[in-house]
C-alpha cells in the first residue's frame, strides 16, 4: 500500500510550472477523452487534473527529465533508492560529470520508448533539487534530436562538445610529418643502440632514488599538511567549484524537493503515489512536433492539448536558461496553435508572456499570477504578472471554475 501524501506534485523545483494555472486549464478542457503535452516540464497540471484519467501522452526534449517520469512509472522504488541520498557538494559534481558524460544513455532514451534507467533518474532528481540556476545535466550540442536530422541542444550549449580534430591538414605542432618522422627516426636510432638494453642504475641511486630523497620521506618535512589558505591554490582553487548546493528552502523547509524537510524517509511513498498516477502516461522523448500530429490527438478524440514552451526571448525570460533554439520555439508552436485552433476536437490551451503572442479575437486570453522562480529568489517579480494562457474557440468557457467553485480568473482580453 503507498504511503498517502498532501497533494500530487513533482519531487524536484521546475521552473515555469504551471501548478497555480492547473485548474483554469482544466476549467477550459473539461473532462477530455485524450491529454497531450508536449513540453513536460514538472508534470504540474496533468497531476492536478480532477478527473478520471484517459489517454494520455507527455513528452520533453530532455531525456533526462522524460527517463524520471518513465523510471518513476516504472520503478518507483529503484528511483526513490538512488535518489535518497543527503546534500554534499562533492557528490554533487562529481554525479553531475557523470550524468553529461552517459551518452549512450541519451541515444537510447529517444530511440527506445521503453527505456529507462533509475540510477540516472534518481541522481538526477537529487542533483535537480539543489543545483542553483541553469546548467544541470546540460547535454553536448552535437547530437541529433528530431526526426528531421537538424542539430539541435537539450540543454544549455556547450561549444566543446561540438569541435572536431583538425582535419584539414596534415597536422600541426607536434602532430606534423616532419615531427613525427623525425622521432620514429630517433627511436629507430636508440633500438639499435645497445645502450637501449642497459639494466637499471643500482648503486646508491639517483633522483628520486637517492638517500637523501629516503632521509626526507621519514623527515618532519615529509610531514607538511597542505596549504589551506585562500580556498586553495591551482587545481584546488574555489574558481572549480563555485556551484555550491542549494541550501535555502521554501515555506520554512530546509531544502527543495526531495530534500525539503519532513520527506527524508517518505522519499518511497511519494515516488510510489506518483508511480501509480503515472502508470498508464505514455512518455516520449523528443521534439514536441512528434505528439502533436493528427494520429496522436484527434483521432483518439476530443483531445486537450498544452503547450507550454520555453517563452521566447523577446518575452523578456532570462536567455541563460535554455539554448538558442529553445528561444525561438515558441514562435513554431503559435503557428501550429493557430493552424489548429478551429478544429473542434481540439481544445487548445497556449502559455506565454503578455504580448508574446498575437492572437485571433476568437481565443480567449487569461491572466494570471505565478510564484516567479529564480527571478523572484533575485527580487524580480515583474514577470509573474506577465503570465497569460490563450484557449482555442472550441475550449469550455464556463462561468465559474468547475472543479473548484472558484471564480475564474480575469479576462485579459483577445488579441494580443
Amino acid at each position: 500500500m503507498t504511503t498517502p501524501i498532501p497533494s500530487l506534485r513533482a519531487p524536484f523545483p521546475w521552473f515555469g510550472g504551471k501548478s497555480r494555472a492547473a485548474h483554469l486549464v482544466w476549467a477550459a478542457f473539461g473532462d477530455v477523452a485524450n491529454y497531450v503535452e508536449p513540453f513536460a516540464g514538472s508534470l504540474a497540471v496533468l497531476l492536478a487534473r480532477p478527473t478520471a484519467p484517459g489517454v494520455e501522452t507527455v513528452n520533453d526534449l530532455d531525456c533526462y527529465l522524460a527517463n524520471f517520469w518513465r523510471a518513476l512509472a516504472a520503478a518507483p522504488d529503484q528511483v526513490a533508492h538512488h535518489a535518497d541520498w543527503p546534500v554534499n557538494e562533492a557528490d554533487l559534481h562529481a554525479r553531475h560529470r557523470w550524468l553529461v558524460a552517459q551518452a549512450d544513455f541519451r541515444v537510447r532514451m529517444r530511440q527506445d520508448p521503453e527505456y529507462f534507467d533509475a540510477r540516472i533518474a534518481g541522481w538526477w532528481v537529487w542533483g535537480l533539487c539543489q543545483w542553483i540556476g541553469s546548467g544541470w545535466c546540460a547535454q553536448p550540442a552535437w547530437e541529433e534530436q528530431d526526426a528531421a536530422g537538424a542539430e539541435k541542444t537539450c540543454g544549455i550549449e556547450t561549444s566543446e562538445y561540438a569541435k572536431r580534430p583538425m582535419l584539414d591538414k596534415p597536422g600541426r605542432g607536434i602532430h606534423q610529418l616532419s615531427v613525427r618522422e623525425a622521432q620514429e627516426t630517433r627511436l629507430r636510432d636508440l633500438r639499435s643502440n645497445p645502450e637501449w638494453e642497459r639494466r637499471p642504475h643500482l648503486s646508491h641511486g639517483n633522483g628520486v632514488h637517492s638517500q637523501r630523497a629516503r632521509d626526507l620521506s621519514t623527515a618532519s618535512a615529509w610531514e607538511k599538511r597542505p596549504s589551506l589558505g585562500r580556498g586553495g591554490r591551482g587545481v584546488h582553487g574555489n574558481s572549480l567549484w563555485s556551484q555550491k548546493p542549494d541550501l535555502s528552502g521554501s515555506r520554512g523547509a530546509a531544502g527543495r524537493g526531495v530534500h525539503a524537510s519532513g520527506k527524508q524517509g517518505g522519499i518511497l511513498g511519494w515516488m510510489q503515489a506518483l508511480a501509480e498516477r503515472l502508470r498508464y502516461v505514455r512518455v516520449c522523448c523528443g521534439d514536441w512536433q512528434r505528439v502533436t500530429s493528427r494520429s496522436v490527438t484527434e483521432c483518439i478524440g476530443v483531445t486537450g492539448v498544452l503547450l507550454d514552451p520555453p517563452y521566447s526571448d523577446a518575452a523578456g525570460r532570462d536567455p541563460s536558461l535554455y539554448a538558442e533554439e529553445d528561444l525561438q520555439v515558441a514562435h513554431r508552436v503559435r503557428e501550429w496553435a493557430l493552424a489548429n485552433g478551429d478544429n473542434p476536437r481540439l481544445r487548445i490551451a497556449l502559455c506565454g508572456y503578455e504580448g508574446e503572442h498575437e492572437m485571433p479575437s476568437s481565443w480567449r486570453c487569461v491572466a494570471w499570477k505565478a510564484p516567479g522562480g529564480y527571478a523572484a529568489a533575485r527580487g524580480r517579480h515583474e514577470n509573474a504578472l506577465r503570465e497569460r494562457i490563450w484557449f482555442s474557440p472550441h475550449c469550455l468557457a464556463p462561468a465559474e471554475d468547475p472543479f473548484h467553485g472558484l471564480p475564474m480568473a480575469r479576462v485579459a482580453g483577445g488579441a494580443r
